[in-house]
């Protein structure tokens, strides 16, 4: 028996309707931030222009070519990016998180942020190590004299090294050698004598003839004679005189 056109359309497979559930299609969070991003950008760029601009000519009028120029307008941020930066879920990297740090600045008065560049300039210097090396802490001694009255004991030439104990007072590291000339009754000798005691730097001075620099220090020091064709002094003696570093070139 002929079927006809229109058995054949009712005798197709009847369409089921498939149940997908409970789902639930959502935008990536930062579908919409992204189009924002030149926003941010430009707002940024514009914003770092008028700081360096501000930090320039904050005090005193910028010239121009028919006498000064106006004051420049700081630019405002977006009117969204305040609560976007309220988010917790915002990154610490990333176009977002610079343009939050510059809201931060943005918000801050030029009062709050001059005592803040203070604080971090005097943080920096604070936590700066000074180096030094182990030659800047060697001493050349001359011309010592003995530190009792009416003595004609001379420390003529020397060398000690010293630690920094606190500020400016340093402290002998080891017992320095001396060349000392004294008298032994009928005419005068050298002896040779060690040394320990302490310093203490006075200022620092550029070497004459030459550009490089130098520290002045004053010592007090005791010094042991060592043996000599004479007896005349004791074994130990009271310097006091001055000597000499040199500081490492900048």
């Amino acid at each position: 028996m002929p079927v006809s056109a229109q058995d054949q359309q009712t005798s197709v497979i009847p369409a089921r309707v498939i149940v997908a559930g409970d789902l639930e299609f959502s935008v990536p969070a930062d579908a919409g931030m992204t189009k924002r991003v030149p926003e941010m950008r430009r707002w940024i760029r514009d914003y770092q222009t008028w700081k360096e601009w501000n930090e320039k000519w904050r005090n005193r009028w910028e010239p121009g070519w028919m006498g000064t120029r106006e004051r420049r307008k700081r630019p405002d941020p977006p009117f969204w990016l305040d609560a976007a930066c309220r988010d917790d879920n915002v990154d610490d990297t990333g176009i977002l998180a610079d343009a939050c740090r510059a809201l931060t600045d943005w918000k801050d008065d030029d009062a709050s942020a001059e005592l803040r560049r203070q604080m971090a300039a005097a943080r920096t210097q604070h936590e700066t190590v000074n180096k030094t090396v182990w030659w800047e802490h060697v001493h050349i001694d001359a011309l010592w004299p003995m530190t009792q009255v009416r003595s004609s004991v001379f420390g003529v030439l020397g060398t000690h090294a010293t630690v920094d104990v606190a500020g400016r007072l340093q402290v002998f590291v080891a017992p320095g050698a001396i060349l000392l000339n004294l008298p032994n009754g009928r005419d005068r000798e050298w002896r040779p004598a060690t040394d320990w005691g302490i310093a203490y730097r006075c200022f620092d001075f550029t070497l004459p003839g030459s550009d490089r620099r130098a520290s002045l220090h004053i010592n007090l020091a005791k010094a042991w004679i060592l043996a000599g064709p004479s007896n005349v002094f004791p074994s130990s003696i009271n310097l006091a005189g001055f000597s000499v570093t040199l500081k490492k070139t900048p």
